[in-house]
């Protein structure tokens, strides 16, 4: 036998001796285990898009709602003096939905809060209910709902109601030339805030747009 055959059927008898390789079990291991590490990762921001999702269809509902639910002030601010016209007795405004398909909005003593402002007190008035109690170190004041158009307590798309606070009781009371606001706060909805200041000279009815 020649050399070269023999040096030939060496190295053949060397690779038939080394029997390393990948199997076909082992090639299906690492394709499984990547297919699971995958559908775990697959899940993971699926989950996170539909929670996601839902986050901004709550936020979007809930803005629909706070939307749907707006009133807004209709005319003129109409502020009415004492006898004596040396203070601010009451300031009377309109209320309306915002839009014609808006939902009610609660203007109940439960479903609403009047806040009145001023540099020296900040305080939430009572409902029409409420009786002075006449105290000058007690600073107060009250507001009530008269529709003018429709009926109840909720003010439904269409409907118009006269908001009127009292400043009676406050202390120090409101003169001229003095800057105010009133908030109206649903529980539902945007916050209406009138913010006015009193002329310089007031009379007995007076607009102050």
């Amino acid at each position: 036998m020649r050399d070269d055959d023999k040096r030939l059927l060496g190295r053949w008898g060397a690779l038939s001796k080394d029997q390393r390789g990948i199997t076909g079990l082992e090639t299906a291991i690492v394709l499984i285990a990547f297919v699971v590490v995958a559908s775990v990762f697959a899940f993971a921001v699926l989950s996170t898009g539909l929670l996601s999702a839902e986050k901004s269809k709550e936020t979007v509902l809930g803005g629909l709602a706070e939307t749907s639910s707006t009133i807004a002030i209709r005319g003129d601010i109409i502020a009415e003096s004492n006898t004596n016209k040396t203070f601010i007795d009451s300031i009377k405004f309109t209320l309306s939905s915002a839009a014609q398909a808006a939902d009610a909005v609660d203007l109940s003593k439960t479903g609403v809060v009047v806040t009145y402002l001023d540099a020296d007190q900040a305080i939430n008035c009572k409902d029409k209910d409420y009786t002075f109690d006449n105290d000058p170190e007690t600073t107060e004041c009250r507001w009530k709902a008269v529709w003018i158009i429709g009926n109840g307590e909720l003010l439904d798309p269409g409907e118009q109601t006269d908001m009127t606070v009292t400043l009676t009781n406050l202390t120090p009371l409101l003169p001229k030339n003095k800057e105010f606001t009133i908030q109206v706060k649903p529980n539902k909805g945007a916050v209406v805030i009138v913010n006015r200041t009193t002329p310089g000279e007031l009379k007995k009815i007076m607009s102050l747009n």
